[in-house]
């Protein structure tokens, strides 16, 4: 699929957005959509409401793609120049609908009040336009047909874009055949260190397409066919399989991003009980635990331990442990895990202590300096990371990707 075929370009509408007034909330809920009927989304834009700049955007983007949609702009004032820039870029004549007038003056009387003068502009459609009801509000959208492609404008509140898109809209615009793809979720491994290994695979002109998105620890590898022939199939599976054996060591998933998912599911599959003690993360892997269902099978308990007494009391951390190597150190994280095991009874056990920031770093032990300690029936483990100082909860939310990632390794190899 190359060229104009199958490619779809968006437009967000409004000064609010230019100015950061508002934050643009459309594109990447739309973006989505569209990819999952078949479309390929080259090109997102923010204009403002300038009716000119809008017709020259729109005439530009309808020449290189198959659909065009915006959002916004289609409000009862004039500043509300969408429906205007539509009918301009695509030389056509705006026309009154009667039934969308028919529709406001309905709306309007339903609160006892006349329909204000200003909401007939709501009512103007380019001449032949499909109206696109909106059952969230008073601006309908329309579908247009110009040159061999197709332009759609959608009200710019989420809820009503929404509702329309799904309502009117993607139904008509989708496409016979999505593309097909695969996507490996991996943990452990930097997207630096990945491009060292696959960069190749990135290349604009790579077949199958590869792209990678970078959150917090976990990466996510798509890979995407380029067609619907066998040939494209069989390229894609390719690829997967080699994607597969070479980066074994941190692919945990090819279905689910979500690492605090994964290992529930697995520790239900056999039953293996789990607890957690945390400092640094102050209870944010408990947190992600306990948001799958059925984790209460499974987890037995889950520790804050914040202070140096409560690592005592609480795990059995021998204080001159604590002051001979520091409370954020593999021994004490090493003691942690092995108290847990012993306190709580669980298979499974994940210890965690850092120094999440802004203070409390040396030259040492950084900012951003973790140890964690993970145990399989009482067979601990312990593992040291130094995560880059970009504030507390970047670390700490790094930390606890990094946790449950070590927990899930661990529950697999001793399988």
């Amino acid at each position: 699929m190359t060229g104009r075929e199958g490619a779809a370009a968006l437009v967000a509408v409004g000064d609010e957005l230019i100015a950061g007034e508002r934050a643009e909330g459309n594109l990447g809920w739309l973006a989505r959509e569209l990819t999952s009927r078949g479309w390929r989304v080259s090109e997102a834009r923010l204009i403002g409401d300038d009716l000119a700049q809008l017709t020259e955007t729109l005439r530009d983007l309808l020449s290189g793609h198959e659909l065009v949609i915006t959002t916004g702009g289609l409000g009862p004032t004039l500043d509300d120049v969408t429906r205007h820039a539509a009918a301009a870029a695509c030389d056509l004549e705006l026309e009154e609908d009667a039934e969308t007038v028919a529709g406001l003056r309905e709306f309007w009387s339903t609160r006892g009040e006349p329909m204000p003068e200003s909401n007939r502009r709501q009512a103007l459609l380019p001449s032949g336009a499909l109206r696109l009801d909106n059952a969230h509000g008073t601006a309908p959208g329309f579908l247009v047909e110009a040159g061999g492609a197709r332009l759609a404008c959608l009200p710019g509140p989420p809820r009503e874009m929404q509702g329309v898109s799904r309502e009117e809209l993607l139904s008509r615009v989708e496409r016979s055949a999505p593309p097909q793809r695969r996507t490996l979720f991996l943990c452990g491994v930097s997207e630096s260190d990945l491009a060292d290994r696959v960069g190749e695979w990135m290349a604009r002109d790579a077949d199958p397409v590869s792209g990678v998105l970078a959150s917090r620890g976990v990466l996510e590898l798509k890979f995407t066919a380029r067609g619907s022939s066998e040939a494209d199939l069989a390229r894609l599976e390719e690829r997967v399989e080699e994607a597969r054996e070479l980066l074994a060591p941190w692919v945990f998933s090819e279905s689910e991003a979500d690492l605090a998912s994964v290992l529930v599911a697995e520790l239900l599959e056999e039953g293996c009980s789990v607890a957690v003690a945390e400092s640094c993360t102050g209870g944010q892997i408990s947190q992600r635990l306990c948001a799958v269902p059925g984790v209460s099978a499974v987890l037995k308990e889950s520790l804050v331990t914040y202070s140096n007494e409560a690592k005592a009391a609480r795990l059995g951390v021998p204080e001159d442990l604590i002051e001979a190597h520091g409370a954020v150190s593999d021994e004490v994280a090493e003691a942690m895990a092995t108290g847990l095991h012993g306190s709580s009874g669980a298979r499974l056990v994940g210890a965690v202590t850092g120094i999440a920031g802004p203070g409390g770093g040396s030259p040492e032990k950084p900012v951003g300096t973790v140890h964690f300690a993970v145990g399989l029936d009482g067979a601990v483990r312990t593992h040291q990371r130094t995560f880059s100082s970009r504030g507390r909860g970047h670390i700490q939310a790094w930390a606890t990707n990094t946790m449950l990632n070590l927990m899930l390794r661990t529950y697999r190899d001793g399988r």
